[in-house]
């Protein structure tokens, strides 16, 4: 499959007056994105970027066809709207920076059921999120579900985020190895989601210093279904640029007959 017949969302619900820089640090950041179906008939999942407001999501969709993707499409033109109005309005401490995140996505729930009462077919929508914002200088990254955050830096890869899902608690209970986790027929129940019915509980944003020459990367579950860790690792610390490490990830996912949507956003600082 060639590269362009990804499906790229690049900053596609924000115009140019409103993705602005902010903070008097920013980091200068470079990033790409790509959204394919893979093994599926149809895209649930969306991606977002925003290099100079230093916003990236990915968004996993839940509820079937048209009730996934309108989730992920909510949740990715609310919160970014939410997080700029929050930073542009205050000089955010810690504190602010959890409370602007935590708005925003109960912003996106908000934005969920106010279509579902008009719309009873989306009653059952949902979706998965990685989030990762850059804010004077440091990142802030979290996750709802199964997509994931990692950060290769001095070419180590490290997974920043934990799946919020059934196998990841046997994991933690022992009942199962994370290598079993990869194949077990619970591996796609997760514990945690933005749905119309809000979370199950309460997301988390934590905190990175990341510098010159990192890479970051926000991905759905249907590329680290077919990547393990080692893989992606060795593909990122391959690749020259944003772009060609999205191309090379998603492609390695399609090359394993990805079973669904693949999607990823990769920036570098």
């Amino acid at each position: 499959m060639a590269s362009s017949t990804f499906q790229r969302l690049d900053c596609h619900f924000v115009d140019d007056a409103a993705c602005v820089e902010y903070g008097s640090e920013s980091l200068g950041i470079r990033s790409a994105a790509a959204s394919v179906c893979g093994g599926r008939d149809y895209n649930e999942d969306r991606v977002y970027r925003c290099d100079r407001s230093q916003v990236y999501l990915v968004a996993d969709g839940m509820g079937g066809h048209h009730g996934g993707a309108m989730a992920s499409q909510i949740a990715v033109e609310t919160i970014p709207s939410v997080w700029r109005n929050s930073v542009f309005e205050h000089t955010l401490t810690y504190s602010g920076i959890q409370a602007a995140y935590g708005n925003s996505l109960d912003w996106a729930v908000g934005e969920m059921s106010a279509v579902a009462r008009k719309h009873c077919q989306y009653e059952q929508m949902g979706c998965t999120l990685a989030a990762a914002f850059v804010y004077s200088g440091r990142m802030y990254y979290g996750n709802i579900g199964d997509c994931r955050v990692y950060l290769l830096q001095r070419n180590k890869l490290m997974r920043l985020t934990k799946d919020e899902t059934l196998v990841q608690n046997m994991v933690d209970a022992g009942i199962i190895s994370a290598d079993e986790a990869r194949s077990h027929r619970w591996r796609h129940i997760v514990t945690n989601g933005i749905s119309v019915q809000g979370f199950k509980h309460s997301p988390r944003l934590r905190s990175a210093q990341i510098a010159e020459g990192d890479l970051v990367m926000l991905t759905s579950d249907g590329l680290t279904d077919e990547l393990t860790d080692d893989e992606i690792e060795q593909i990122m610390r391959s690749c020259s640029d944003p772009q060609a490490c999205v191309d090379q990830l998603i492609m390695a996912a399609i090359d394993r007959e990805a079973r669904d949507n693949v999607s990823c956003v990769v920036f570098q600082t």
